[in-house]
């Protein structure tokens, strides 16, 4: 699974697959279509930026599946049956458009502190993240560190990439 500066997950009814065909292979017994979305929360995206190896060229991060057998994810069960039909709903308002940058995901302008400018994610973006938020407990000062964390890890990352 490798990212530039988007946060994409591919869904695949039976398991999760890398470019090397590494598979990820739920314990809970789940919905594959849910693991999918949450995998595609912003908040996971912290995880991806801490545990990647960044070491492709031009920015890029790749996570190796195999990494996930440690990787803490979000409780799937800790969602209800609405918080899963609203998820689903969501993921197939998301699934059925561009993804783009992170910086555009969250509503920042990457030319720009990070730090300076208050989140603005684009509202399905926000309906995902606010699911996942909601089952955490974050607070809304919360949220918008994770957003301003991942916007901050992302650019540092690409910065640091452009300097070399």
């Amino acid at each position: 699974m490798v990212n530039y500066d988007r946060l994409i997950v591919s869904h695949n009814e039976k398991f999760f697959n890398d470019a090397n065909i590494v598979g990820i292979y739920p314990i809970q017994n789940f919905a594959n279509e849910i693991f999918t979305i949450v995998l595609n929360a912003s908040f996971n995206m912290i995880y991806w930026e801490l545990f990647g190896i960044s070491n492709l060229g031009e920015g890029a991060i790749k996570q190796n599946p195999i990494y996930f057998k440690n990787f803490m994810i979000f409780d799937i069960s800790k969602l209800n049956h609405k918080e899963r039909t609203s998820i689903t709903e969501i993921f197939n308002k998301i699934s059925k458009r561009e993804i783009n940058s992170i910086f555009t995901e969250l509503g920042f302008d990457p030319s720009k502190p990070i730090g300076d400018q208050e989140p603005n994610p684009l509202p399905d973006r926000k309906a995902l993240d606010d699911i996942v938020f909601d089952a955490l407990g974050l607070t809304e000062e919360e949220r918008k560190e994770v957003y301003w964390a991942v916007a901050e890890l992302v650019k540092t990352r690409l910065e640091k990439a452009r300097s070399v």
